[in-house]
């Protein structure tokens, strides 16, 4: 299982640097929405590993408001700044 966590803390890595190199804005965010999902699949291993039942609730929350946030900042971007 330790080798599960490290993959995907490299694969966190590998979509942090999609976030500085991306040339367009959405390439970043997708890079953002990358980091996000390894991140909660990263605290649902440990959930498992460690047999702790809240961190499952955790990351059902992460997943919502990164969710939201996604969102949000997708429309923000497509209408170029104006709420």
């Amino acid at each position: 299982m330790t080798a599960v966590v490290t993959i995907l803390v490299i694969l966190t890595i590998l979509s942090a640097l999609r976030i500085l190199i991306g040339p367009s804005l959405w390439d970043r965010m997708l890079g953002l929405n990358l980091v996000t999902s390894k991140l909660i699949m990263l605290i649902i291993v440990i959930a498992f590993l460690q047999n702790q039942t809240f961190f499952l609730d955790l990351a059902l929350v992460y997943a919502l408001l990164s969710f939201v946030g996604i969102i949000f900042i997708a429309l923000y971007i497509q209408r170029k700044g104006r709420f």
